[in-house]
């Protein structure tokens, strides 16, 4: 995996190295209905262009899914509620006296406890 990760950085990262070389002169950026203008090389220019599209696609992408984390945590929280009430079930002596209102706990917290 480490293999192919460094196939395609490496021409990748060439690439961008060599337009940088290529575009290094001075450009103008102006925002016509403001007096603001930059002066910058062009692949700088190019740079912070595509660094922006990918902080906004991540952004995007973060927002749209958090309708499905939402589920997500409302679907755990209803697999603990019954996880407690099958453990309650299956033991409803230790249950009664265990039951405080809280969480059940993990097989991982009562070995713990227990030793």
């Amino acid at each position: 995996m480490k293999f192919l990760l460094w196939l395609l950085l490496l021409p990748l990262t060439l690439i961008f190295v060599a337009f940088a070389i290529a575009n290094r002169h001075a450009v103008t950026l102006s925002l016509d209905p403001t007096p603001l203008s930059v002066d910058a090389p062009l692949y700088s220019l190019v740079f912070a262009g595509i660094f922006a599209g990918l902080i906004a696609g991540s952004l995007i992408a973060w927002l749209r899914g958090g309708r499905c984390r939402r589920r997500l945590r409302e679907e755990q929280r209803t697999v603990r509620r019954l996880e407690g009430e099958l453990q309650a079930v299956a033991n409803p002596d230790s249950a009664s006296s265990t039951n405080t209102g809280t969480a059940p706990k993990s097989d991982v917290t009562a070995v713990v406890e227990a030793a």
